[in-house]
């Protein structure tokens, strides 16, 4: 009997072992698709040009570095382990902030960037003689993205085609406002640049009203931030004058189910604020 109990633990064992190993190796091989479809694509579109090998040793040093400074210092499972997925998911917030911060600039440069090319247009220049003016003057990012459609129009592709994968790839009112009039203009005809004209000054109203509204909620924005932040402030503060007072907080399971009610209310509060704030024109 003792042979047979000794004989199934290991076989349990073995087999927990196994399905370890192939969870593990369908994780890694997940997340080695991920840091490569970020470097060769996600990144790529923002005129970002990593290799993917760099970028997965990068993400892997981070993960195993970080983590374990905080466990040295803290000597913290929990702690340690929350820290390891913020790191863990921090390539992927990082991509969205670049990309946000991108599509903010290009929209900002969109008016003066449409009043020049209505100018070349006037000048009586074509469209793509205008366009690939326009990516010689202009700074980036809206050189770098006209720079490529006309770069892939010299190579052979359609101007319509090339300025569909501009709308796809920068999300946005202005690019597509952009690329539906020179279709209207290139299809049925008309004065392309007095559209032009009109759409920079209506891009140019638009952003000042945005302008004037980020002004006005920017009060409740930092009300959000203050009300997320207080409570962490608090708790480090007081951790460090009572200690032993905080003490269960981490290290028992109720305070575990505590601190899990504290960020889950937490990040209903600052939902709902954000949500009220955010006004789109």
């Amino acid at each position: 009997m003792l042979m047979l109990a000794a004989a199934g633990i290991a076989m349990a064992v073995t087999l927990g072992c196994v399905v370890l190993m192939r969870v593990f190796r369908s994780g890694a091989a997940s997340w080695q698709d991920s840091m490569t479809s970020m470097a060769r694509g996600n990144l790529a579109d923002l005129f970002i040009f990593v290799e993917p090998r760099r970028l997965r040793l990068i993400t892997l040093a981070a993960v195993i570095a970080i983590p374990s400074l905080i466990l040295l210092v803290t000597g913290n499972p929990v702690i340690t382990v929350i820290v390891a997925v913020i790191v863990m998911a921090g390539p992927q917030v990082l991509l969205k902030v670049l990309r946000r911060k991108r599509h903010h600039k290009l929209a900002l440069q969109m008016p003066d960037g449409l009043a020049s090319l209505a100018g070349a247009l006037r000048a009586g220049l074509s469209l793509p003689q205008a366009l690939a003016g326009l990516a010689e003057q202009q700074p980036a990012p809206f050189c770098q993205e006209f720079e490529l459609v006309v770069r892939k129009q010299r190579l052979g592709m359609p101007l319509d085609q090339a300025l569909a994968e501009l709308e796809a790839r920068v999300p946005g009112n202005e690019v597509s406002m952009f690329v539906t009039a020179v279709r209207i203009a290139r299809e049925l005809g008309g004065n392309l640049s007095e559209s032009l004209e009109r759409l920079a000054d209506t891009l140019r109203r638009r952003l000042a009203m945005e302008g004037k509204i980020r002004a006005l909620t920017s009060q409740g924005k930092i009300q959000g931030w203050i009300v997320g932040l207080l409570p962490i402030f608090l708790a480090g503060v007081l951790n460090l004058m009572e200690p032993e007072a905080m003490k269960p907080l981490f290290t028992t399971t109720m305070g575990y189910v505590v601190l899990g009610a504290i960020a889950l209310l937490e990040f209903i509060g600052f939902m709902l604020i954000r949500k009220i704030v955010s006004i789109e024109v």
